[in-house]
């Protein structure tokens, strides 16, 4: 990429299940986009299609966009514990890897999940200063800090139940600060040995807990905010709050059902449709054939991975 230097560099997982939605994700961020900006975008692909390739490209023919797509294969992902193979896809542990799958000579990326619409200028986001924090990210609306994360145990694995706790799904790394301390093989340990239910997440909240900064909320809207009465409820400042309640750069929708999805019933489910009829998949509709068809690769998937943890349980 001859302009990568000069780019704002995003990354994205995600596997065929998600090829629609990353499209979506991918379309929010370009129509949002500074113009005096460029975007390179690597795409970490977990057994993507290539017809589904190219209507994500047609989906995102901009001219101020450069796409890679990385093929992961990786078997230190076998190890790891999957709590629930059908929610969390194996493509959603890739952001764990970046620093390895990226070039060396790439110290910084932003990272978003493929369930958000970005409804901000990204370049605001690239351009905060990272400095020597590992990472910048939003504290999770739904759970604030550790004490309220019932399922670790945060004496056993060394955290203060008064640290905040992020959420992943948007975050910018700081690569050079991961290579160095060896964020990926840490993390990756902790998936090994504990079967966490948030499990990047909650890796990622423990290997980077006291090293990563906070960003304001409206760069990471999560579900639950919409759940709460007022600010009060939340780990959030007033104004803070309500700015992300009322005026989000990124919209996550963080829980499911998700806006492709029966059942959905996010306020904001229509800002997916807006951006998809964007894109290569504008005609579609969630229809019952639709759906049984995604709840099929679904269940293939997680056949699949259940496949793979009894034949390594048997060696």
């Amino acid at each position: 990429m001859d302009t990568i230097a000069n780019s704002i560099i995003l990354v994205c997982a995600a596997d065929d299940l998600y090829a629609m939605p990353l499209s979506v994700t991918i379309r929010s961020v370009l129509e949002n986009l500074s113009k005096d900006r460029t975007l390179s975008l690597f795409i970490l692909d977990q057994n993507i299609q290539p017809s589904q390739k190219d209507r994500i490209l047609q989906s995102i023919d901009f001219e101020n966009i450069q796409v890679e797509w990385i093929k992961v294969a990786s078997p230190t992902l076998a190890k790891i514990h999957i709590s629930n193979p059908s929610s969390y896809p194996l493509s959603s542990y890739f952001r764990l890897l970046i620093p390895y799958l990226l070039p060396a000579d790439i110290k910084k990326v932003i990272y978003l999940d493929t369930d958000v619409i970005v409804k901000g200028d990204l370049s605001n986001l690239w351009d905060i200063d990272i400095q020597n924090y590992y990472a910048l990210a939003v504290q999770d609306v739904a759970v604030g800090c550790f004490s309220k994360v019932s399922h670790i145990d945060c004496q056993k694995l060394g955290v203060s139940p008064d640290q905040k706790y992020f959420n992943s799904g948007v975050m910018v790394i700081n690569l050079e600060q991961w290579r160095i301390h060896n964020i990926p093989e840490k993390a990756l340990s902790y998936l090994e040995h504990y079967p966490l239910r948030f499990p990047d997440q909650d890796a990622l909240n423990i290997v980077l807990a006291q090293h990563w900064r906070e960003l304001d909320p409206h760069w990471n809207q999560g579900h639950a905010i919409h759940l709460l009465s007022s600010w009060k409820e939340s780990p959030y400042e007033e104004s803070a709050f309500l700015k992300a309640l009322n005026e989000p750069y990124i919209v996550h929708f963080s829980s499911q059902p998700k806006p492709w999805m029966f059942g959905c019933t996010h306020p904001e489910k229509d800002l997916f449709f807006h951006y998809l009829s964007l894109t290569d998949w504008a005609e579609w509709k969630l229809t019952p054939f639709n759906y049984l068809l995604s709840l099929q690769k679904r269940a293939l998937r997680k056949i699949k991975r259940l496949s793979q943890k009894i034949t390594r349980l048997s060696f």
